[in-house]
């Protein structure tokens, strides 16, 4: 089995909102239970056949497809049967984009959970897999402008998903461009940990209480607060999978008491965080 070749970058442990790494190498393939990032990740499968989950949708992945994720994203994958599972894979975390903004506005524009999967066809006609390519070369030989190139790199990369978003996706309208609905979510998913209500959204993006609420429903099929509530749902998993107490996760996550972060748990999970907690400590002892 090949041993990892390549792993570089500049982001440093334990800061979430600065610098990339870059990794290539190849393993067996294991699977990974549901975790979050705090970063953009995107992967390129080279060889290797699994299934990954986001969101609650599940995609099939093979050679040459790519996969992206964002920030508190939750995702997870599992391979049906024993395979090579060789990769490279960009994080991106968001400072990196500072000199870039609007491709930092690309990538945080997609819903979550939705228009994750890139397929290998349109990865080799827009030339994504050249792309990472140059970026393996630049991260397998240091040098003082490997940085910078990388960083060139991620915005080509970043444009050209636009282009496939824009240009090659029927359903991209229907759900990438309604900037009203768009800066409601991404209000929420950068403050659902703060003590906010649908009220205070609909005042942070200048929309009454009223209108935010019908607008909302009526292009996600989901109330300000059940979008606010799963958000919060998804950092208590991650939370509790990283070992920290049910009893202390909820006020962590936004939720004032914890009866109410206990039904929402259980409508959003199907079942109790307690159950949740013991489960997933069972699967990450039986490997």
């Amino acid at each position: 089995m090949e041993k990892t070749i390549i792993k570089h970058g500049n982001h440093i442990i334990n800061n979430d909102k600065d610098g990339y790494m870059f990794s290539y190498n190849a393993s067996k393939g294991v699977n990974f239970n549901s975790h979050i990032h705090k970063c953009h990740e995107i992967i390129h499968i080279i060889k290797g056949e699994f299934l990954y989950t986001v969101e609650g949708k599940e995609y099939r992945l093979s050679d040459g497809d790519l996969i992206l994720t964002k920030p508190d994203e939750l995702h997870s994958f599992s391979f049906p049967k024993e395979c090579e599972y060789k990769r490279e894979f960009l994080h991106i975390y968001p400072n990196f984009l500072e000199r870039f903004p609007e491709a930092a506005k690309i990538l945080n524009t997609r819903q979550a959970g939705v228009l994750n999967l890139i397929p290998a066809e349109k990865v080799k006609k827009y030339n994504i897999d050249k792309i990472f390519n140059e970026m393996y070369i630049y991260c397998a030989d240091p040098l003082p402008e490997t940085d910078l190139m990388v960083l060139l790199c991620t915005v080509q990369i970043i444009l050209k998903l636009n282009h496939i978003w824009f240009n090659d996706t029927p359903e991209y309208r229907d759900v990438m461009t309604d900037a009203k609905t768009n800066s409601i979510r991404d209000y929420i998913d950068w403050h659902c940990m703060e003590d906010i209500t649908a009220a205070s959204v609909a005042e942070a993006v200048f929309m009454s209480q009223a209108y935010a609420s019908r607008f909302f429903k009526e292009k996600t099929g989901m109330t300000i607060k059940s979008y606010l509530n799963m958000r919060r749902i998804t950092n208590a998993k991650n939370l509790i999978m990283e070992g920290h107490k049910v009893t202390s996760v909820f006020a962590r996550c936004g939720f004032k008491d914890y009866s109410t972060f206990y039904r929402a748990f259980v409508k959003y999970v199907g079942m109790t965080p307690e159950k949740f907690k013991s489960t997933h400590n069972q699967k990450k002892h039986s490997k």
